[in-house]
C-alpha cells in the first residue's frame, strides 16, 4: 500500500513539476516574444526615420514623433505625485532621449542606417562603464574586453573615414552617449514610477526639448517651416508609425515583456535591435554590408553580449 502511495505521490510531484514548468514557460514565452517584437519595431523605426528625413527636416520629424507620443501618453501622468527634483530628473531624461534620437537622425544623413544602429547600440557598453566611473570603481576585465571589441567593430564597420563618415560616426556616438546618460538617470526614478509613467514623462520631456530645437533651427533657417503639416500620406505614415508604434505601443509592449522575463533575458533580447535594422535596411533601402563590415557588426554584437550576460552566480 505504501509503495502504491509513494508511486502515486511521485506521479503527482512529476505532474506538478510539469505544470509548474508549463505555467512558467508561457509567461516567459509571451514576455520574450513581446521584447523581440519591440526590437523589430525599433529596427523598422530606424529605417522609417531614414525614409522620413528624406523629405522632412530631422528636427521636425522627431518633434512630431515625440510631440504626438507625449500627447497620447499624457493621461498616464494625471495625478502623478513627484517632487520638483524628480520632475526635473524625469524631464532631463526626456531631454537626453530627444537629443539622442535627433543625433541618430543626423548620423543617418552621412552613413547607412544599419551602421548607425550598431554604433548607437554601444550605449549597452557605455552605460556600465559610466557607472563604474561615477562609482569610482575599476572596470572589470570583461568590460575592457567589450570596449576593445566594440571599438574594433566600429572601425571595421565604418572603414575608411572620409569627412562625411567622420561626421556620421560622431553623431552616432553622441546618440550612444546620450542614451547611456538617459538610462543612468532613469534608474534613479525606477523605484518611484512605473515604467509606463516614466516613459510618458520622458516622452513629454523629449517633446519639449525638440520643440525648442525646432524653434531655434527655425530662427536661423526659416525654410525648416516650409510645408509644415502639409505632408503627403506617406510622410504622415512615417510620423504616425514613429509616434504610435515606435514610441507608445513599444513602451507598453516593453513594460509587458519585462514584467515576465528576467532583466538578463531582456538585456540579451534588446541586442536584436541592430540586427532587425540590418534586415529592414536590406529589404527596404537595399543597403548591404561588405564582409569586413559584417565582421565589425559581429564584434559589436559580441561586445553587447559580453556586457549583457551576467557573471557566474549573478541572476
Amino acid at each position: 500500500m505504501s509503495s502504491i502511495l509513494s508511486m502515486f505521490n511521485m506521479k503527482q510531484e512529476q505532474a506538478s513539476g510539469r505544470y509548474l514548468q508549463h505555467s512558467r514557460l508561457w509567461p516567459w514565452l509571451s514576455g520574450m516574444t513581446s521584447i523581440i517584437l519591440v526590437t523589430a519595431i525599433w529596427g523598422y523605426s530606424n529605417v522609417v526615420m531614414r525614409q522620413g528625413e528624406g523629405s522632412i527636416a530631422p528636427t521636425v520629424l522627431m518633434w512630431m514623433r515625440f510631440g504626438v507620443a507625449g500627447v497620447l501618453m499624457l493621461p498616464a501622468l494625471i495625478r502623478i505625485r513627484l517632487s520638483w527634483k524628480n520632475w526635473t530628473i524625469g524631464l532631463a531624461t526626456g531631454f537626453l532621449l530627444g537629443i539622442s534620437v535627433l543625433a541618430q537622425c543626423w548620423a543617418m544623413l552621412s552613413i547607412p542606417v544599419d551602421e548607425v544602429a550598431f554604433i548607437t547600440a554601444l550605449y549597452v557598453v557605455f552605460t556600465p562603464l559610466a557607472m563604474a566611473i561615477i562609482q569610482r570603481t575599476s572596470p572589470s576585465m570583461r568590460m575592457w574586453m567589450a570596449i576593445l571589441l566594440s571599438f574594433i567593430g566600429v572601425a571595421l564597420l565604418i572603414g575608411k573615414l572620409t569627412l562625411n563618415l567622420h561626421v556620421g560616426a560622431f553623431w552616432a556616438l553622441v546618440a550612444a552617449i546620450g542614451l547611456s546618460g538617459q538610462i543612468i538617470f532613469t534608474t534613479y526614478l525606477a523605484n518611484t514610477l512605473s515604467s509606463i509613467k516614466l516613459a510618458s514623462l520622458q516622452s513629454v520631456g523629449a517633446g519639449l526639448t525638440l520643440t525648442a530645437a525646432v524653434l531655434v533651427q527655425g530662427y536661423f533657417q526659416p525654410s525648416v517651416y516650409h510645408g509644415l503639416f502639409h505632408w503627403t500620406a506617406t510622410e504622415w505614415y512615417f510620423i504616425g508609425f514613429l509616434a504610435v508604434m515606435g514610441t507608445v505601443v513599444a513602451v507598453f509592449m516593453q513594460a509587458f515583456g519585462q514584467a515576465r522575463i528576467s532583466a538578463t533575458d531582456a538585456a540579451l533580447a534588446f541586442n536584436m535591435e541592430p540586427v532587425w535594422t540590418v534586415v529592414f535596411a536590406w529589404a527596404i533601402l537595399r543597403q548591404g554590408m561588405s564582409v569586413v563590415q559584417a565582421v565589425g557588426a559581429v564584434l559589436i554584437v559580441s561586445s553587447l553580449m559580453i556586457v549583457s550576460t551576467p557573471k557566474k552566480g549573478v541572476q
